[in-house]
């Protein structure tokens, strides 16, 4: 438990390196400032978008474009019907400029709205503009391959580079809206594909690399989301992702995002080769890690800080929007300015977070063991000194970077995940590393910083995580770490949310607070046996059981069900944990005394009724956890009988 995925179906995982930081965006702006700006600005823009002059409309496209970096005036702009306006009439307008800064400002709104907003676009119609698109650059690499055009009119060739950019990452960021989308977009993916491998296979028309690499995204991004998509993709002959890593690593004009890309292609294979040859997890992993560290390292984060320091634009927001004496707007200058800069530092923050995608992936499949799932794994040595002297160092390097300069480069959430997950799977491995003693105090005291310089309830969250797995690593010696009253603040917090849960019909942030009531469950329970505080011990059995009770008794809203079984079944074993052995010290004051042995007799009534209604099919994990622990839950309550 508390392992954690990438969850890369969540679309806010898809960053824009250079938009604004969420911290600046003015979420919470009075009703006249709103009505103010809305007659000032966003009136005035979408008016000029429908311009019959093409400049007005390219002038009124790049300042929206900007606005769009802000929250809350993104949401201004879409509820006066934005990407009704960009669809109906921008994606078809003559201006070739404008079509192509549309679907990138399509692609922009996506990322940052989710799913809603991506579904709007599906049923709009957006894949046959996609489609119309698509015919359009092929035409026209045709012709540029043909001619040998690339050399005589660069602005031509660099707005087809573009193009081809914004239309393929709208499409992944499509896919990565929903389980739903994505099997949308994979209906229909077959003349992407054919034309992705086309040109990824073209040798002897020189692309740029961020062309080369939006091919590279593509795929690897797909490949990342389905395991039918590596099916289909290694079915079609013309693809060969090892000659592809040979022509990249014969040319010096590739940058480090090209060779991350590819290694993240070939690792994400790396599942289905499992299953017709034998692979050497421990051999492939060393490599893969290796030479992503040997190429993160490069990154100089200082110079990183200063790149982007020096190009953060001010809150777009309160720019005016209008003309200066020259022939483009302030913020029209300023979206324009220092492009090469801008391209750089985006290629090292795309490395920066695909590593670290890659890292945390690579880590996940180390930790499962194919041959018996019940046994624990064997990291080799070679491995164990890359993971504890290589990639730890960097990640907490790069933690300690993001704390002192207030989480610059937006990965924080990435880093935590990362080590999380490489804690988790060093309590995985036959004997827990010696080294991971002092790492894991090293951790706890990071994790406390984070937790004390945020108050996102994601980040929250996965601090618990990561507290979850270092009490299970240090044990009783955690005691000195445990601060003052953050036991009962986050009892506090998690009864507060069962509570509302109870109390409202549904809630926007219904998993956020279930998954943070988890993560506690997991920390707490855990604290609980060797916290070395019999008062403390108590607060959490007491917490664990009425947890259990209310879960079970029919109270909670369906929508939360699939949550609510993970913390019950959670929960039931913590119990079996905290009360194994009546030669606890606690045991008979907390167990006996409190007449817990009845309780968990009515629970276990309950718990019967909860695990027959769980759907198999919506669950099936989940139900045969449940019958699993119901069956021991039995025979936990003989066994405690007995013992008195």
């Amino acid at each position: 438990m508390g392992k954690l995925k990438r969850n890369r179906k969540n679309n806010k995982s898809r960053q824009n390196p250079l938009g604004s930081n969420p911290k600046s965006a003015k979420e919470n702006g009075d009703g006249k400032k709103d009505e103010s700006t809305r007659q000032s600005k966003i009136l005035p823009l979408l008016n000029k978008l429908q311009s019959s002059i093409p400049n007005d409309r390219s002038m009124a496209l790049a300042a929206i474009t900007v606005l769009c970096e802000d929250s809350r005036m993104r949401k201004m702009l879409l509820k006066e019907k934005l990407v009704s306006i960009i669809m109906e009439q921008c994606l078809n307008d003559s201006n070739d400029e404008i079509v192509v800064e549309s679907f990138g400002l399509l692609r922009n709104i996506g990322i940052e709205e989710g799913y809603d907003v991506l579904k709007h676009y599906w049923r709009s119609g957006i894949w046959t503009s996609i489609e119309g698109a698509l015919g359009k650059i092929e035409k026209s690499f045709q012709y540029l391959i043909e001619n040998h055009t690339n050399k005589n009119d660069k602005s031509k060739v660099q707005l087809l580079y573009d193009f081809t950019e914004n239309i393929l990452s709208l499409i992944v960021t499509l896919s990565e809206g929903s389980t739903d989308l994505f099997e949308s977009v994979f209906d229909k993916i077959d003349p992407v594909l054919t034309l992705v491998i086309k040109l990824l296979n073209q040798r002897e028309f020189k692309f740029s690399n961020a062309m080369f690499n939006s091919l590279l995204e593509f795929i690897y991004e797909l490949s990342t989301e389905s395991i039918d998509f590596i099916q289909k993709i290694n079915a079609i002959p013309e693809f060969n992702i090892d000659a592809t890593a040979q022509y990249v690593e014969s040319k010096d004009s590739f940058n480090r995002l090209t060779k991350i890309y590819l290694i993240g292609i070939k690792f994400n294979n790396l599942e289905i080769e499992q299953t017709q040859r034998v692979i050497n997890k421990s051999l492939v992993s060393e490599e893969i890690l290796l030479t992503i560290f040997n190429l993160i390292i490069e990154i100089d984060l200082d110079e990183l800080k200063e790149t982007l320091q020096s190009i953060n634009q001010p809150d777009n927001s309160q720019q005016p929007i209008q003309k200066g004496e020259g022939s483009s707007t302030v913020m029209e200058t300023e979206l324009t300015k220092d492009q090469d800069v801008k391209k750089q530092l985006k290629v090292d923050l795309s490395s920066l977070e695909i590593s670290l995608d890659l890292i945390t992936s690579i880590i996940e499949y180390l930790s499962i063991n194919e041959e018996n799932i019940e046994e624990p794994i064997t990291l080799s040595n070679g491995l164990l000194e890359i993971l504890l002297n290589k990639i730890y160092p960097s990640l907490v390097e790069l933690i300690n970077f993001e704390l002192d300069n207030e989480f610059i480069l937006s990965l924080i959430e990435k880093l935590l995940v990362s080590l999380i997950n490489l804690s988790w799977l060093m309590l995985s491995n036959e004997n827990l590393p010696i080294e991971w003693f002092e790492k894991s105090l090293q951790l706890w005291d990071l994790t406390v910083k984070i937790s004390s310089k945020t108050e996102d309830k994601n980040l929250q969250k996965n601090c618990l995580n990561m507290f979850w797995s270092l009490t299970k690593a240090l044990g009783p010696q955690v005691q000195p770490k445990i601060q003052d009253g953050m036991i009962e603040e986050l009892l506090n917090k998690c009864n507060s949310i069962v509570k509302n849960q109870q109390e409202k019909e549904q809630q926007s942030n219904a998993d956020d607070d279930w998954e943070f009531l988890l993560s506690s469950v997991g920390f707490l329970g855990n604290l609980a046996p060797i916290i070395g505080n019999t008062e403390k011990t108590f607060k959490i059995s007491e917490f664990l059981l009425a947890t259990i009770e209310i879960l079970t008794s029919g109270t909670i809203k369906k929508d939360n069900e699939g949550l609510s079984i993970e913390i019950v079944n959670e929960s039931i074993n913590l119990i079996f944990d905290i009360f194994g052995d009546k030669d606890f010290e606690y045991d008979n004051e907390i167990f006996v005394q409190q007449n817990y042995l009845q309780r968990l007799t009515s629970i276990e009534r309950k718990f019967k009724e909860f695990t027959k209604k769980i759907d198999k099919n919506k669950y099936p994990s989940s139900k045969a956890k449940g019958t699993e622990t119901l069956m021991n839950l039995g025979r936990f309550i003989q066994y405690k009988a007995s013992e008195y």
